[in-house]
């Protein structure tokens, strides 16, 4: 038995996605938490998306990419476009752990 099948989070963890996935949005709000280096409650965003019943907690650099990928940083003209979610392995609190990442599309190479 694991910690994360006994107490299950309302979010996803990079352990839920075990490969890329395509995912259409349908909404960005905002949801009070704990900050666990201040103990106190914040606001943060939330994607929700069509394929997935848990929420994908942002962060600025996925919401950058999601806003490059969508062509507009208005989170309420997001709904109905396409991200790929990724897991990366990226450097956090001084140890280097497993995180989802939106992937943007490649683009096309040009001819030489």
């Amino acid at each position: 038995m694991k910690q994360r099948d006994v107490f299950p989070s309302r979010y996803m963890a990079a352990e839920d996605l075990d490969e890329d996935l395509e995912v259409t949005i349908q909404e960005v709000k905002l949801e009070a938490m704990r900050d666990p280096k201040t103990n106190t409650e914040v606001e943060k965003p939330v994607l929700f998306v069509e394929e997935l019943a848990k929420g994908v907690v942002l962060n600025k650099t996925n919401w950058a990419l999601i806003a490059k990928a969508c062509d507009n940083d208005d989170s309420e003209e997001w709904p109905g476009k396409k991200i790929t979610l990724t897991v990366a392995e990226v450097s956090a609190f001084g140890d280097v752990v497993a995180a989802i990442r939106v992937k943007l599309p490649r683009k096309p190479v040009a001819d030489f």
